[in-house]
């Protein structure tokens, strides 16, 4: 008697899955059948996400899970409910991530912490507490990094957070091949999110800070950088194009170690030109 080969469903850990890209990475894999284990700091997100998707239920295969990936603790908690269900990832997508806008000299240290602590540490720690559930050899690791990487100016700490991020994956990259792992960078330009969205608000939010509040010597550049932030923006795609674009690439054999979507030909010359070029002009734009 011939015996039938069973198909185990393929199941997906996304991270910052509540809103923007995160969200539109879980109805991507949900309409793909994949099992989808959807996480969040944001528990009121994750509780709007779609229980039903074209006229079929999709709740068994979706499983929904607070965590706080800057919080060991939390962490491991999400860890302990997922191994309790015996359930092996074939992916893992480091999707959560912060912008913040800031002079770096005179921001308090803590916040400057704070975003490499959800952009970069948030995914070490996220890749290093769930790596016994990957499979090995077949299961592989997705971090969304930024065009941004390619900008070296005042007041964005968010493309450092994205340098370390590669720097970081490129490396582990390395590491999990020999253990039959695929490591994955995406770096995408200008999506539809509320990242996007603090960009063109950020004139708004610093005009209204007071011409020469304490503390913050630099404020007339921080100005200005703000108010030409969202000229800059260019061409931008929705989450959901994205979010296939991903999948795409998480479901080849053989991945590149980066892949590009949406980036400006801005930002790629802007990779080569020399330092003290970028910085004659960022002081000629941003000085009165």
């Amino acid at each position: 008697m011939e015996r039938k080969k069973i198909e185990m469903d393929k199941v997906v850990l996304i991270t910052g899955a509540a809103n923007g890209l995160g969200r539109a990475l879980t109805e991507t894999y949900l309409s793909h059948d994949w099992r989808v284990i959807a996480t969040d700091i944001d528990v009121n997100g994750l509780l709007t996400l779609p229980t039903c998707q074209a006229g079929r239920a999709v709740q068994k295969k979706l499983l929904t899970l607070p965590m706080n990936i800057t919080s060991d603790e939390s962490v491991h908690h999400a860890f302990a409910e997922i191994e309790k269900e015996k359930i092996i990832l074939d992916l893992i997508i480091n999707n959560a991530g912060i912008d913040c806008y800031f002079p770096l000299t005179e921001t308090p240290v803590d916040d400057f912490k704070h975003i490499f602590e959800v952009n970069l540490f948030g995914g070490y720690r996220v890749n290093q507490v769930f790596l016994p559930l990957l499979k090995k050899p077949g299961g592989r690791i997705i971090h969304i990094s930024s065009e941004s990487i390619n900008l070296t100016i005042p007041f964005m700490p968010y493309p450092l957070t994205k340098k370390a991020v590669e720097g970081y994956a490129k490396v582990i990259r390395q590491e999990m091949n020999f253990l039959g792992v695929d490591v994955v960078l995406i770096r995408p330009g200008a999506i539809e999110t509320q990242l996007l969205g603090k960009v063109r608000s950020l004139q708004s939010a610093v005009s209204s800070l007071p011409a020469r509040q304490a503390g913050q010597q630099l404020i007339e550049p921080f100005k200005k950088f703000a108010e030409g932030a969202s000229k800059e923006i260019g061409k931008t795609i929705t989450p959901e194009k994205a979010a296939s674009f991903i999948y795409h690439i998480s479901t080849i054999r053989n991945p590149f170690a980066v892949y590009r979507i949406n980036n400006m030909t801005k930002l790629r010359i802007a990779a080569i030109l020399p330092f003290w070029l970028t910085e004659l002009l960022v002081k000629k734009r941003l000085k009165k």
